[in-house]
């Protein structure tokens, strides 16, 4: 009997693209409104362009952040030293802003978005479908809808 092999989506950024950070570097990226993958990831982030919706994943936390909106196409180097206080370099690198700051989305309210961008438990190709930038879009409104008609029908501020 043949095992058919799962295939492995999100090895390219079709409409949009997830970043990782962590604790330390979560800071720099929205500071200065740059994200960065490691040199290894170039062939990835080079195919971002200006445009594309993005979301922030905080790696410790295990949580998504959003959302953002690509303003340069992806490329190497476009500030050199932005993540130098975090001892690692990130070189492949895309401009951002945000467009929409909403509460991050815990990994179990996103991940059946992405489900098949998973190759192990917890790791996942960045490259986003159509699709799946909608449903994380989407999650984010209606996590933030929920949380305002909860604090209004409890009474909570």
């Amino acid at each position: 009997m043949w095992k058919r092999k799962r295939k492995i989506c999100g090895e390219f950024p079709d409409f949009g693209a997830i970043f990782m950070s962590n604790r330390t570097t979560f800071r720099d990226c929205l500071n200065s409104k740059l994200f960065g993958l490691p040199s290894s990831q170039s062939h990835f982030v080079k195919q971002v362009r200006a445009g594309m919706i993005l979301f922030l994943f905080e790696n410790e936390e295990r949580e998504l952040h959003g959302v953002f909106q690509a303003t340069s196409d992806g490329q190497m180097n476009i500030m050199p030293k932005a993540y130098e206080s975090s001892g690692k370099l990130f070189p492949a690198q895309v401009q951002c802003t945000r467009i929409w700051e909403c509460d991050p989305l815990g990994e179990s309210e996103f991940r059946d978005a992405i489900e098949e961008n998973y190759y192990e438990t917890k790791k996942f190709n960045f490259g986003l479908s159509q699709h799946q930038v909608c449903f994380c879009y989407y999650a984010c409104f209606y996590s933030a809808f929920f949380r305002l008609q909860s604090s209004e029908i409890f009474g909570l501020s």
